[in-house]
C-alpha cells in the first residue's frame, strides 16, 4: 500500500501533474455565479423545415413549361422576323417589277424605232431601185384635185420626169398639166399645184402619215437615242 507522500517530499514533476490536473479540474467545474444555458439557444430547441426535393414529375413539368415559354417566344420572334423580311422582299419586287416594266418599255421603244428606220431605208431603196413606183403615186395626185381652168404643175425629181413622160406624158399634156423639176425633192415623190389647191406627196409626206397611223410621231423618233 502506498502511504501518504508529504507535499514537500514530491518531485517537480509530480507537483506539476497535480497542479495541472487541480486546474484542469477548476476549468471544469460550472462557476455558482454563471447563469444556466437558455432554452432559446439550445441546439435541440432550434426546429428546421425539412428540405423537400423535387420528384421526377415535377423535373418533367418544369421542363415542358420552359419548352413551351422558348418555342413561344422563339415562335413570335421568328414571326417578327419573317414579317420583315416579308415586307422587305415585297418593297424589292415592287422595285424590280418597275425597274423590268421600265427596261421592257425602253425595249420595245428601241426596237420599234429601229422597226421604222429600216422600213424607211427599204423604202427609199425601193423607189432607187424600182422608180416606177412613182407612177401610181403620181395619177393619185393629179386625180386628187378638182379640175378648173389654168395649168395645173407638177413639181417631180429631175431624175423622174422622163419616167414621169414616158408613162404619163399623154395624160398630163391632154389635161394641160406642166411638168416642173425640183432637185429639192426626194426621188420618188412628187407635189401637186392647181391654182390655191396642193397635193403634197412627196416621200416625206408619205412616210410621216404611214408610222402616224401606226401610232408614231416624228417628235417620238426624235427623242430616240441615236445609233439605233
Amino acid at each position: 500500500m502506498t502511504g501518504f507522500v508529504p507535499k514537500e517530499k514530491l518531485t517537480a514533476y509530480q507537483r506539476w501533474e497535480l497542479a495541472a490536473f487541480d486546474e484542469v479540474e477548476r476549468m471544469v467545474q460550472p462557476s455558482a455565479a454563471a447563469p444556466p444555458p437558455s432554452e432559446e439557444a439550445s441546439p435541440a430547441a432550434v426546429t428546421e423545415a425539412p428540405l423537400v426535393l423535387p420528384t421526377a414529375a415535377d423535373i418533367e413539368r418544369m421542363h415542358a413549361e420552359a419548352h413551351e415559354q422558348g418555342y413561344a417566344v422563339g415562335y413570335e420572334e421568328g414571326l417578327a422576323r419573317a414579317r420583315e423580311i416579308s415586307t422587305r422582299l415585297d418593297v424589292l419586287m415592287t422595285g424590280l417589277k418597275d425597274s423590268m416594266s421600265a427596261l421592257e418599255q425602253d425595249v420595245a421603244d428601241n426596237l420599234l424605232a429601229t422597226a421604222v428606220e429600216i422600213a424607211r431605208q427599204v423604202v427609199h431603196k425601193s423607189l432607187s431601185i424600182r422608180p416606177e413606183f412613182l407612177i401610181p403615186v403620181v395619177r393619185e395626185a393629179i386625180t386628187a384635185l378638182h379640175p378648173h381652168p389654168g395649168h395645173p404643175l407638177l413639181f417631180v425629181h429631175p431624175d423622174d420626169a422622163e419616167l414621169i413622160r414616158t408613162h404619163l406624158g399623154e395624160q398630163l399634156s391632154h389635161n394641160n398639166w406642166r411638168i416642173i423639176e425640183d432637185s429639192s425633192l426626194t426621188q420618188g415623190g412628187c407635189r401637186v399645184e392647181h391654182g390655191a389647191s396642193e397635193v403634197d406627196a412627196t416621200v416625206e409626206t408619205r412616210w410621216r402619215r404611214t408610222i402616224e397611223s401606226i401610232g408614231i410621231t416624228q417628235e417620238w423618233l426624235a427623242d430616240m437615242p441615236t445609233g439605233r
